[in-house]
């Protein structure tokens, strides 16, 4: 018996020592020994079907882009993610960057599904099964954010006055969650809020003293904002709790501005606001007359927040595709256009009208109340793109032939990406919008 029970553990352990080198019935697997290096391009990890499993041994969390050589919005991602690569390494973060050349690596883009360029994931803990889908922005600055917001904590503790005013006063627009007991689920959905909200500064607290600094005695989120009204309140539901969707309209409508200045810039967090009626005010700011017209203009602003957007449109500041999709002419200038962007109808107010806080609002109450009756060319929206090229960047491909809105739909990290596949000689697959 001895004797048969020794060979039985034998041949047990010399089973167990094939299947630690990758042989079983799905046939051999290539790792590389704990030793190797991976290798490096400006900081960034370059990965192999080879040395994938190595990197998730050796980094707790990793966000791995997958690229194709021809692809020209991987082309233009390659320098910001060297730069946030570079931005962590100075801050000794326990994230790294990486790399896959998918159309090298066609295993691994199977394994991920990997469909369209750039994609990226984020692994954690060496989960190779179940990495998250990174959806953040294509800047360095955006990306390390992200990064830093699932490194730690998305939200800081408040314990007393002094911290809580040190965050206020930190930053233009910070979002504090008030809750008596922070144990309950409507914590977790404020923290799962405030990982994706890059463009704001959140904390959180339970203690009595700061409900009452505050004036609050139930559960609320409150934006603190160093422009315009200064404060806004959210009451969290006792019944329903704390909904991530409302919440996070909520967030985005009164982080803005009661007035945007139109441009590349804040044009993402205009058609972002899903308010769907804009006022439009066309301005040239080099003449001083023009530019008396702002204070009214923003006077009216307030009784119309979250019901319409009010956007400044300077005419002198390369606005004249905005300028053409209302059929306007510099001549014309200041004058007021109103739009839905649901039904895409444009409206315009009496010829010769001043523009005063009085004839702003009447304006506004007169399209919403439906007692202006000619749509200006709504049978002819669409988008307008400069000559040759997209208007807010030359790496974004765009259809034009149903568009909807009198600008290109903000850019974010979903609409514009390669197909996974080589393109033709003719022209490159791009898949646009979702």
């Amino acid at each position: 018996m001895d004797g048969r029970l020794q060979l039985v553990l034998l041949l047990l352990l010399a089973a167990s020592g094939l299947r630690g080198q990758g042989l079983g019935p799905g046939g051999p697997e290539e790792e590389a020994p704990e030793e190797e290096e991976v290798p490096e391009e400006d900081g960034i990890l370059v990965l192999s079907q080879r040395t994938l499993g190595l990197a998730l041994r050796k980094h707790r969390t990793l966000l791995v882009q997958f690229y194709a050589p021809w692809c020209g919005h991987c082309k233009a991602l390659a320098p910001e993610y060297s730069k946030a690569a570079a931005v962590l390494a100075a801050e000794s973060a326990k994230a790294r960057l990486a790399k896959v050349d998918g159309t090298a690596e066609t295993e691994l883009t199977q394994e991920f599904a990997v469909t369209e360029y750039p994609t990226l994931r984020f692994f954690r803990d060496g989960n190779r099964t179940h990495p998250e889908e990174y959806t953040g922005p294509r800047e360095a600055d955006g990306i390390a954010e992200w990064l830093r917001r699932r490194l730690g904590p998305s939200a800081t503790r408040l314990e007393d006055e002094e911290g809580a005013q040190t965050l206020i006063d930190s930053r233009d627009v910070v979002v504090i969650g008030f809750f008596k007991d922070l144990q309950d689920e409507d914590v977790a959905t404020f923290l799962a809020l405030a990982q994706d909200a890059l463009d704001m500064t959140f904390g959180f607290t339970d203690q009595p003293e700061l409900f009452q600094k505050f004036g609050l005695t139930k559960d609320t989120v409150v934006l603190f904002k160093k422009f315009d009204e200064g404060r806004a309140d959210f009451l969290v539901d006792e019944e329903l709790g704390l909904d991530l969707g409302d919440l996070s309209r909520f967030l985005l409508v009164h982080s803005m501005r009661l007035v945007m200045e139109f441009n590349s810039q804040t044009s993402p967090k205009i058609f972002a606001a899903r308010i769907l009626n804009h006022l439009l005010l066309f301005v040239n700011r080099t003449l001083a007359p023009h530019r008396e017209l702002l204070a009214g203009f923003a006077e009216a602003a307030p009784p119309f927040r979250g019901q319409v957007l009010f956007v400044v449109v300077d005419v002198g500041a390369s606005n004249d595709h905005v300028l053409q999709y209302f059929g306007l002419k510099t001549e014309e200038v200041p004058t007021l256009r109103f739009i839905n962007m649901e039904t895409t109808k444009k409206y315009a107010p009496a010829a010769g009208g001043p523009v005063t806080a009085a004839s702003v609002t009447a304006f506004c109450h007169a399209v919403l109340g439906g007692q202006v009756k000619t749509p200006r060319g709504a049978a002819t929206a669409r988008k307008w793109l400069r000559p040759g090229r997209p208007w807010l960047r030359s790496t974004r491909t765009m259809r034009t032939s149903s568009s909807r809105s009198w600008t290109p739909q903000p850019m974010s990290w979903r609409p514009s990406l390669c197909t996974a596949s080589l393109p033709s000689s003719t022209s490159q697959r791009v898949r646009v919008g979702r």
